[in-house]
């Protein structure tokens, strides 16, 4: 495996560095056996391929416990996390038709776990899982990403985070990814991930509150204006 085969994105300079295919010992000596062969030994190639593809799912390295959540909301022990429990509480839960499973997540699982007991004490929801994720700890990124179908994050200030790292990894694994964020720095940083997500079937949708909900409806009625007065396409809008 060389550092060409993975485009060198956020997440994939941290799971694809020396430092980290080190810790994964099979796929070390399978390298090294191809290496020797010169890749000419088919034994040593499928035991090689085998070893890579098993590092690529990131299994070897997971805790992830096979339960996958519809939406995991990350970052929620403080105002917006307050806020979003709210909602979900007030107007999510009681008005949406379709169930869906949920659960939270932040840095220090015991604020979350504060907020959740204020909001949703004494309901069927009193017991919602809270996981634990950190930027320094790859490994609780690829478990939380693995635990979820959708991510939403609420944790900002968003320039001040790896918040890219998250969304990276939801690339890798197959997970949509949502933000609150008001900040076009951020959308500006996320829009490098673009054409990995399309490649990926990916949703990224950074700004997905009413900083960036609004100007996005807005963009779509004049595309459709312009579509239907002048039967063109708008290519771009900044």
């Amino acid at each position: 495996m060389t550092r060409e085969d993975v485009p060198m994105t956020p997440f994939a300079k941290l799971y694809y560095s020396d430092e980290m295919v080190q810790k994964y010992q099979p796929l070390v000596t399978a390298i090294e056996l191809l290496t020797e062969t010169d890749g000419k030994d088919e034994q040593v190639q499928k035991d090689y391929d085998r070893h890579l593809k098993i590092y690529r799912s990131m299994d070897w390295c997971s805790n992830y416990e096979g339960k996958k959540y519809d939406i995991v909301f990350y970052g929620v022990s403080g105002y917006t996390g307050y806020l979003m429990m709210e909602y979900l509480k007030r107007v999510a839960l009681k008005k949406t038709p379709e169930h869906f499973t949920f659960a939270f997540a932040g840095r220090t699982p015991s604020k979350v776990e504060e907020m959740r007991d204020r909001e949703f004490g004494g309901t069927k929801w009193e017991d919602t899982p809270v996981m634990q994720m950190s930027y320094d700890d790859i490994y609780s990124v690829i478990d939380l990403c693995k635990s979820a179908k959708t991510i939403i994050n609420v944790a900002g200030p968003y320039m001040l985070t790896q918040g890219d790292v998250m969304i990276d990894c939801c690339i890798h694994l197959g997970v949509h990814y949502l933000d609150i964020s008001g900040e076009v720095p951020w959308s500006l940083r996320v829009l490098d991930l673009h054409e990995y997500a399309k490649e990926a079937g990916v949703h990224v949708i950074p700004s997905s509150a009413s900083a960036g909900g609004y100007p996005d409806l807005g963009v779509y009625l004049m595309a459709k204006k312009m579509r239907a007065e002048y039967g063109e396409e708008l290519r771009k809008a900044i």
